[in-house]
């Protein structure tokens, strides 16, 4: 047993591990194309002409039983399912036939009976003229004797007939515009009190939920709907939501100019709340015409939301600079610990933009599925930020910082967008665990490493009262974050280039390591600063350790119709994935057996 667990295999207790099971599983492998149609190819042929056979033989006893019988039946009786001149079909005896499922045929027609099994081509041709083709109700099971056929499948719920173009993709769209909607009226929309802006937000909401209510109600109630007034509908209905986001930005942006390098005790003059970037998301989400309204994207829109989302990150580059110009001229009037903490702010917020769209601009289809993933995380946290009193969702200003979550949650409408997604082929393959989960370790050592600065920073600048807690507590944030980028460069060079179960071992270790440490970091800084969870208080390493031990423990061991998973086998296939070369590890031979055998001592 101790040989085995050395070498992997630790026996029967340990199966769903094993890594030498699937070898012997015929399963393990589906054949490819070629080789299903050389074994398809004979069977086809002997079943065709076994059927044709069988049909010849029917069709010669009926035509010889014709001839020879005196008393012929009439013309009404013909086609009749008991008349004898009715045919058949050979796979479908006539003591079992099933009844009709539609009404009489019409008078001098007969009923061929096409058994539902058979090629399309020999269901959809036509028989003899004057023959009505009706399919056979004969039940057969595709896989196993206990899973029954669509149309054999027991009547239950079932939705209607128009409700089943309705795709999940787009109801949950539908649905993350209504909730942005909604929330954006409940957290904060600005910071100072600005009558006309908050008017304009209501009632721009109130429009947005009016037109998605009227959409539905046009597309499902009509017996033949609108679809251009119902895409109609939705453009012009969503379409004040988010010129009321963009016009409350460029109100800050415009109030922020005149007082842009002097000193504001008091706040900024108007403030972006989180309820901004809400309202810009669900008006964009929102306004993007769904499949079931008869939207079929093309290359062209495919195009313009890349574009679109290119230029949201030009935009975002932009208040970058303006932002560092202020935050240079504030070293005169606000002082340096403003300065210097409003730019370790500004580098995280950089990072994180710089990671979303720098995916978009490479298309590295990895990178942008988990780009996609983090700031939907993000956004769900932003529904709550009066709750859970996140970091990155107090209220911004192009006074006192730089704005980049309208950017952030533009951009991710756009990347979620049904124009978007069809340019970005995603899949779920094991393999693909093991890349989001490479992903997910290499975004961890990247943000946590602009946590370390940010803490080195805010202990320099915690003298000037600038920052929550003083020095100490920064430092040792610091030294936390930076083991938590240890532990991440740990976990993805063990998945990059260790054995397949040493590296899962050591994946799954290290993200439970990133949970407890973050769990306890963000019980420290609750209790000394009030502040919540989030990047510089343990929250992302979390969020990080949590997703990745569900990915390298749930997706790898379960078994499937192919049969027990093979590690080694799943990990070779992830290192190859973009080399497509042998690595020299795999020429090097496994000496742990000989290492754990017990050598004696020569001539003892």
């Amino acid at each position: 047993m101790a040989g085995e667990r050395e070498r992997g295999t630790a026996g029967d207790a340990d199966w769903i591990f094993a890594s030498d099971d699937p070898h012997t599983l015929p399963t393990e492998q589906l054949p490819d194309r070629a080789a299903f149609d050389r074994y398809a190819a004979p069977l086809l042929e002997r079943k065709r002409a076994e059927r044709a056979q069988a049909l010849q033989a029917q069709l010669a006893e009926d035509a010889e039983r014709a001839g020879n019988d005196s008393a012929r039946p009439s013309a009404e009786q013909a086609g009749t399912p008991g008349s004898p001149t009715a045919v058949r079909s050979p796979l479908t005896p006539s003591s079992a036939a099933p009844p009709w499922p539609t009404g009489e045929p019409r008078q001098g027609t007969a009923r061929r009976l096409v058994d539902w099994d058979l090629d399309t081509e020999d269901r959809d041709a036509p028989g003899r003229p004057g023959e009505a083709v009706l399919p056979s109700r004969a039940t057969s099971y595709a896989r196993s004797g206990t899973t029954p056929n669509v149309e054999d499948r027991a009547s239950g719920l079932e939705m209607p007939e128009r409700f089943r173009e309705l795709g999940v993709f787009d109801a949950l769209r539908d649905l993350l515009a209504l909730v942005c909607l909604v929330t954006a009226l409940t957290t904060t929309f600005t910071f100072a009190s600005v009558p006309i802006l908050d008017t304009l937000g209501k009632v721009s909401i109130g429009i947005g939920l009016a037109a998605l209510i009227a959409v539905h109600l046009l597309r499902w109630i009509p017996a033949h709907p609108p679809l251009n007034v119902v895409r109609m509908v939705r453009v012009v209905g969503l379409l004040p939501a988010l010129l009321t986001a963009m016009i409350v930005v460029v109100a800050d942006l415009a109030a922020s100019l005149p007082v842009l390098f002097s000193s504001l005790p008091d706040g900024p003059p108007v403030g972006i709340g989180v309820g901004v970037p809400l309202l810009l998301l669900g008006a964009i989400v929102g306004m993007e015409p769904r499949a079931h309204e008869g939207y079929l994207p093309h290359l062209v829109a495919r195009n313009r939301a890349r574009l679109v989302v290119i230029g949201i990150g030009v935009v975002a580059a932009a208040a970058l600079l303006l932002a560092l110009v202020m935050i240079v001229g504030r070293l005169f009037t606000t002082g340096w610990g403003f300065s210097l903490r409003a730019f370790a702010d500004a580098l995280i917020s950089a990072l994180l933009l710089g990671i979303v769209f720098a995916a978009v601009w490479r298309k590295d289809r990895s990178w942008i599925v988990f780009s996609i993933a983090a700031v939907a995380g993000l956004v769900m946290c932003a529904l709550a930020d009066n709750t859970l009193r996140l970091q990155f969702a107090a209220p911004l200003s192009f006074a006192t910082g730089f704005v980049y979550l309208p950017a952030l949650f533009a951009a991710f409408g756009l990347m979620i967008s049904r124009s978007f997604v069809r340019t970005i082929p995603i899949s779920f393959r094991r393999v693909d665990w093991l890349v989001y989960t490479v992903r997910a370790f290499e975004f961890s050592v990247l943000m946590h490493g602009a946590a370390v600065i940010w803490h080195v920073l805010a202990a320099i600048a915690s003298p000037t009262g600038v920052t929550p807690g003083g020095p100490v507590l920064h430092l040792l944030d610091a030294v936390v974050c930076a083991c938590f980028v240890a532990v991440s460069l740990f976990a993805r060079k063990a998945l990059l280039e260790r054995r397949a179960e040493v590296a899962r071992a050591s994946g799954v270790i290290a993200g439970s390591l990133l949970v407890v440490v973050g769990f306890l970091d963000t019980i420290v800084n609750s209790v000394a600063t009030g502040a919540g969870a989030g990047l510089l208080t343990g929250g992302v390493a979390i969020a990080v350790g949590i997703a990745t031990a569900l990915m390298l423990t749930v997706p790898a061991p379960v078994r499937d119709e192919f049969g027990a998973p093979d590690l080694g086998k799943m990990f070779a296939d992830f290192r190859l994935r973009d080399t497509r070369r042998a690595s020299l590890l795999d020429q090097v031979p496994d000496v742990n057996a000989e290492r754990a055998r017990k050598k004696a001592f020569p001539g003892g």
